[in-house]
């Protein structure tokens, strides 16, 4: 059966598909930062309600993210706007096709985004209210969020497979599709929330190294708690890293071994960042950081770079017609930085407002 792919927007690009290309992964790079410490930051929360029962430390861990999560939640949503619109514009021919395709679990999306809000929020200001129902509602929402990520990685190896399209179209137009039968589905899902985990990790050391600082006894122990859960989720992750490669087409997987010096380099240099952030987070902390951001930068880089290898053959963004609306492009620019910078200020009140009360509490 021939491969059918829907024609772009007649209306074209708004701005040259280089500069969208850019922006797209710019703004993924900020959302996933965000998503990372939500996935990894809930599931924490939940074990530590769980342990909390016997451990002073784990109680006021989980306190302490049961007060941050709803922000880092609002965080992930607002920032993930950006990027899915990018893709939208770039890749509407696709996005568009695998989400019809599997239009009823792509729907329950939102669904279960407002059932896990409502459960952070309740975790937070009502624990007294749920009782011995607040962990299992901390568990509910971590599950939620990580089936959210799941149709998440349904739609995206759905939308790099035109091939599949029309088969499954001509087999059911229900919208009830989904994609098991990709190899890549599962190593690409756990890819990033494995992931997830270790940057919460890295979230969780820079909350007891503030603590520290401020003289709370709690942050020695957080901060080894939080390397603890670095370590072992990136260790983790190289060897899910490598299933994703190796489950990749023959023909993609040379482009990261040497078949392409650009794809190698990038892929391999982030991972020498993450290696580099693993041994570096005994010893300094903010060096751990700055190395993940750069491992987390080069491998959304990577990311993009195979996306445009499933897509060349049906999919070339560069021969879309650009139609420029820089008025309106000028206002998004400027309302990004507005926005980014709005929420620069919002964590530093949250730190300023919060930090403080709970260090001299504890002490």
């Amino acid at each position: 059966m021939p491969v059918v792919i829907p024609p772009p927007d007649p209306a074209g690009l708004p701005a040259p598909a280089w500069l969208l290309q850019i922006l797209l992964v710019f703004t993924f790079i900020l959302h996933i930062l965000a998503m990372n410490l939500l996935v990894g930051g809930t599931t924490i929360m939940a074990i530590g309600l769980r342990k909390g029962k016997h451990s002073p430390f784990h109680a006021e861990l989980a306190k302490r993210l049961s007060r941050a999560l709803p922000v880092v939640m609002s965080f992930t949503i607002t920032l993930g706007i950006a990027p899915l619109l990018f893709v939208q514009v770039l890749y509407g021919q696709a996005f568009y096709t695998a989400s019809i395709l599997m239009a009823w679990p792509w729907l329950s999306v939102v669904a279960l985004v407002l059932l896990a809000y409502y459960g952070l929020y309740l975790v937070q200001f009502r624990p007294d209210w749920l009782g011995r129902w607040v962990t299992p509602i901390a568990w509910m929402s971590a599950l939620f969020i990580l089936l959210v990520g799941l149709l998440y990685t349904h739609n995206a190896t759905l939308k790099l497979t035109p091939e599949k399209w029309a088969p499954m179209y001509d087999a059911s137009p229900a919208g009830l599709h989904l994609n098991w039968s990709e190899p890549t589905l599962i190593p690409r899902y756990l890819h990033f929330m494995v992931a997830a985990f270790a940057v919460a990790g890295l979230g969780i050391a820079l909350l007891g190294l503030l603590a520290r600082k401020r003289g709370d006894s709690w942050g020695d122990e957080a901060v080894r708690y939080g390397a603890k859960w670095f370590i072992g989720a990136t260790l983790v992750q190289l060897g899910v890293g490598l299933w994703f490669l190796f489950s990749l087409p023959s023909n993609f997987l040379q482009s990261f071994i040497g078949g392409n010096t650009v794809n190698t380099v990038v892929l391999w240099a982030g991972v020498l960042a993450a290696v580099l952030g693993l041994l570096l987070v005994n010893r300094s902390l903010p060096g751990a950081v700055l190395l993940t951001v750069v491992a987390i930068t080069l491998m959304s880089v990577t990311r993009h770079s195979l996306r445009q290898m499933y897509l060349q053959p049906h999919i070339d963004v560069n021969t879309i017609p650009v139609n420029p609306q820089w008025g309106v492009f000028i206002i998004f620019a400027v309302l990004l930085v507005i926005g980014l910078a709005t929420v620069g200020w919002m964590v530093w009140q949250f730190y300023q407002a919060g930090e403080p009360k709970q260090a001299a509490a504890s002490q």
